[in-house]
């Protein structure tokens, strides 16, 4: 791989992420595996990240929308890719020919869904969305299901739903989760229509859930779907963010430091500037509340994040010297620098956080324990 700036980047690791989905395999019983790779699989990179899924014999991925499924398909990606969300009829129509379901979720655009195709001589691959309690997207009713059925215009290849508490092991969550999974299975089976509903909590903790299907998120990528409640052993985080050391300066006691002057420094303190700042995705609110990872010891943030650069305090870390690798965001499942006790200090999930990594952060993919290839998106 050729050299690049290091100024700030993470670092994806294929090998782990390959792991994570042999784990899921297991403890989904042999149900095929829908891989979610929406908003840049979760910050990872959607093309790398799915070829490596790929590889691992999986063949169905879903996106948000008709753009990411568009990226997969000029990445080569093999497999179908289900649409989560709403897509224009004249684009769904000039998409055929790629191997993309469209979600219908209302019996309206179901209708004017099927005109279309009828009008074109064609048929539309579909999944239906079932609103079983998230009160998002999603039809709600028996007579609702089978309209869309009728509808000859449309191929109604399953049906879905999103559960909102999957990922809870609280009594009251998981009744509730249990009572949208009997909804779902009580409409479609008796209709012969397949279902998928376990999301990375319905996974994990509702394995026993029937369903020809899984939709792997949050898992695959290595993180807790929430942090209160375990994952299962084997599941490891593939991300990391990293930076260097670009300064070292020595301020005297009673200084301020960054932009609002929140912090003085109460000695002699040794700084680091690190070139990592909100705009690569270090946010902003772990301002004097975060450490940094350098040569294996905790570096506190030392005032405001800012934009760019942040400054840690290195008074107490031997031997730091220009050039040194800093971890911003480690590859913990939690605790340390992890990207979910991030999370947990500034009140947000790890989703947030991974899905903010900035555009101009290089992703660099590890393979076989080694970088195979860096991928810029400026």
């Amino acid at each position: 791989m050729k050299n690049f700036y290091k100024r700030t980047w993470s670092e994806i690791n294929l090998d782990v992420l390959k792991s994570n989905i042999a784990k899921i395999r297991e403890i989904s019983r042999g149900k095929d595996i829908i891989a979610i790779v929406k908003a840049n699989a979760y910050g990872h990179g959607d093309v790398q990240c799915a070829k490596a899924i790929n590889d691992c014999g999986v063949k169905h991925f879903a996106v948000s929308n008709l753009w990411e499924a568009q990226q997969l398909s000029s990445g080569r990606i093999e497999g179908e890719i289900l649409i989560f969300g709403y897509c224009d009829i004249s684009l769904v129509l000039e998409n055929l020919d790629k191997n993309y379901i469209f979600t219908v979720g209302d019996t309206e655009y179901a209708k004017e869904l099927s005109d279309a195709a009828l009008e074109n001589n064609v048929k539309i691959p579909v999944n239906i969305k079932i609103d079983t309690g998230m009160s998002r997207v999603g039809i709600t009713e028996e007579n609702q299901l089978d309209f869309i059925l009728a509808q000859k215009g449309l191929d109604c290849r399953a049906a879905y739903t999103h559960f909102a508490v999957s990922d809870s092991l609280e009594q009251s969550d998981i009744e509730y989760t249990d009572k949208q999974q009997a909804k779902i299975i009580g409409m479609c089976k008796k209709r012969g229509l397949p279902t998928h509903t376990q999301n990375s909590g319905g996974i994990i903790y509702h394995g026993d859930y029937e369903g020809q299907l899984v939709r792997a998120g949050i898992i695959m990528y290595g993180q807790k779907p929430d942090k209160r409640f375990p994952i299962p052993d084997g599941i490891r985080p593939i991300f990391r963010l990293m930076s260097v050391v670009s300064q070292l300066k020595i301020i005297p006691a009673g200084t301020t430091v960054s932009y609002g002057r929140t912090f003085t420094a109460t000695r002699d303190t040794k700084l680091a500037l690190i070139p990592c700042g909100y705009a690569d995705g270090f946010n902003r609110r772990l301002s004097g509340n975060w450490n940094v990872m350098i040569n294996g010891k905790p570096a506190p943030v030392c005032g405001r994040i800012c934009m760019d650069q942040t400054l840690v305090d290195v008074t107490d870390i031997p031997d730091v010297k220009l050039g040194d690798e800093v971890v911003v965001y480690s590859n913990e499942i939690e605790g340390g620098s992890s990207v979910t006790e991030a999370a947990h200090r500034i009140g947000t999930i790890n989703y947030e956080l991974l899905c903010a990594i900035g555009t101009r952060v290089p992703r660099i993919y590890i393979e076989n324990g080694k970088p195979i290839e860096m991928h810029r998106y400026i």
